[in-house]
């Protein structure tokens, strides 16, 4: 049986789960059999290799998460000149694959980079870091490329 958080069960109700086989191609596989009986198989000639990914996570004490991780400043700018070397990348990138310079502007960067710069800017809030460097951070973040 798969069990569900007691938040999302409705009285005890159960739900039986069929075990699942996935072929991704003629050597990756993905079998789940259980909630904590995921592995991922690799095959290559005539040899297989299974890794166990199934696992269960509980918090212990959900009121008393720990304290997020400080971050010093150079990290966040580090980090911010990451995210803005990948958007010129992928500028580049697309500009090669549409040489005409009317599809330029219409090219919209990937979401993994929107994400990035989401979870830089929760770092600035969370994170005791001077007003100077917030400000350069979000004017590296927001620079058009």
């Amino acid at each position: 049986m798969w069990t569900w958080p007691s938040s999302l069960m409705d009285s005890g109700a159960r739900v039986s789960f069929k075990p699942i086989f996935i072929s991704l191609n003629q050597y990756v596989g993905v079998r789940i059999v259980g909630q904590d009986k995921i592995a991922v198989s690799f095959l290559a000639m005539g040899q297989q290799a299974k890794f166990n990914v199934g696992t269960k996570v509980q918090v212990r004490q959900p009121g008393k998460l720990p304290p997020p991780k400080h971050v010093c400043e150079e990290d966040l700018l580090l980090f911010a000149c990451k995210i803005k070397i990948q958007r010129l990348f992928d500028k580049l990138h697309g500009c090669l694959n549409f040489p005409s310079t009317e599809q330029w502007d219409k090219i919209k960067p990937p979401s993994y980079l929107a994400t990035q710069a989401l979870k830089l800017m929760y770092l600035c809030k969370n994170s005791d870091i001077s007003d100077d460097v917030d400000c350069s951070i979000r004017a590296i973040i927001n620079a058009p490329v």
